[in-house]
């Protein structure tokens, strides 16, 4: 009786490390369609700047202040971040040593998808990379991620991302800003 207990609980524990096994690998599969995807929308979210309406290219093409302007280096593109519908959510702004996101709606500083997400988890995560590798000396402090957000009447204005270094991190960026600001389009409309 207790053999065959001590039986069962065993071919429960194989079924078990067997299902894990099987879900792990259908979750790397999972994220790197995820990350074709990504790829996928990023290059179709490209929008030239002639192509905008008229106040959004005001708007993003606004002046950067000179100090700012510097630490970015020289404007390399423009992008669009959509929504799954299609409407314009922000423009990004790419440049040799950063990004400058201008949203085109409404984006309160406090939402969770962008303060607990975005700053949070993003860019205060990129930051503390390379705080570390700072302190390890494999990045010198003026190569290392900063940011800032402007913000005007309790709403983002601009943020504006230095350092990035990579373009794995410039698409995990956009990609994160892209599902921050559906989710806030979504509580703005009350889904």
């Amino acid at each position: 009786m207790e053999g065959d207990r001590v039986r069962r609980l065993a071919e429960v524990k194989s079924y078990l490390q067997r299902r894990v096994e099987e879900l792990e690998g259908e979750l790397e599969l999972l994220k790197l369609l995820i990350n074709l995807v990504d790829s996928a929308l990023s290059s179709e979210s490209f929008t030239k700047a002639s192509e905008l309406p008229r106040a959004e290219v005001e708007r993003a093409a606004a002046p950067l202040a000179p100090s700012v302007e510097s630490r970015l280096g020289r404007m390399l593109t423009e992008q669009s971040v959509t929504s799954r519908e299609g409407k314009k959510l922000a423009s990004l702004l790419v440049y040799e040593h950063g990004i400058v996101v201008k949203p085109l709606m409404e984006v309160p500083v406090d939402s969770p998808p962008i303060r607990s997400f975005f700053i949070a988890k993003i860019l205060d995560g990129y930051k503390r990379k390379d705080e570390e590798l700072v302190n390890a000396g494999g990045l010198s402090e003026d190569e290392a991620l900063d940011y800032e957000v402007v913000e005007e009447e309790g709403l983002v204005k601009e943020i504006r991302v230095f350092n990035y270094r990579e373009k794995r991190r410039l698409d995990e960026l956009r990609s994160s800003l892209r599902w921050a600001l559906n989710r806030v389009l979504e509580r703005a409309e009350g889904r």
